[in-house]
């Protein structure tokens, strides 16, 4: 069981020609790959969180399937989403209990006001790579899934892969190889993982 990242993004922007979504924190659990890897690991995680707020409406709760991960995403109508990435034995219910809280704690916080900036990573919140840390272990996470254990039960979670949110024809796969975010660095490495089947040892 393992959390592989969490991230608080914003998806409504004050400036009309910020298309796609921003990461305010985006945290990456690095700790078990190697040090030339991580830097290309991260640039491919945030891709794929941004690519996965974006296919979240507003108000949903949802469930993405990409290559024996989950991405749960819980998209706000303050304009912020809130998103943890999961191996697939990681209880659902803590996963969505967790970014709640991570989100809950960040607006109060916040009070509210957050970075307007086009960059990824434009408000570090520490309580978030705390929670990234301390939530490995689900566990840690019971006194928060038991206020939220009535969330499965009142809000309809969607559930779905990720090619099949994308546009029609569009797949992960042609994004990645697209991206002006991505260097070509990582693009290789994410074909070569995939090519030798070991997509989920990055993700």
């Amino acid at each position: 069981m393992k959390i592989h990242a969490l991230a608080l993004t914003r998806w409504k922007h004050e400036d009309a020609s910020i298309k796609d979504p921003v990461h305010l924190h985006c945290g990456v659990d690095v700790s078990q790959l190697s040090f030339f890897q991580r830097g290309t690991v991260k640039e491919i995680m945030a891709l794929v969180i941004r690519t996965c707020v974006s296919k979240t409406n507003p108000g949903d709760y949802q469930r993405l399937e990409h290559e024996g991960n989950y991405i749960y995403i819980i998209s706000r109508h303050s304009g912020i989403a809130g998103v943890c990435v999961a191996d697939t034995e990681y209880p659902q219910r803590v996963a969505f209990a967790v970014i709640t809280k991570v989100m809950d704690d960040f607006w109060q916080d916040c009070k509210g006001t957050v970075s307007q900036d086009k960059n990824d990573n434009c408000m570090l919140y520490p309580p978030l790579e705390k929670a990234l840390a301390e939530y490995q272990d689900p566990s840690a996470a019971d006194k928060i899934t038991k206020i939220q254990k009535d969330l499965e039960e009142t809000k309809q979670v969607l559930y779905n892969t990720i090619d099949a949110v994308l546009a029609r024809g569009e797949k992960l796969d042609d994004l990645i190889d697209k991206s002006d975010t991505l260097s070509m660095q990582s693009k290789k490495f994410y074909k070569t993982a995939k090519k030798h089947n070991q997509c989920c040892t990055m993700m």
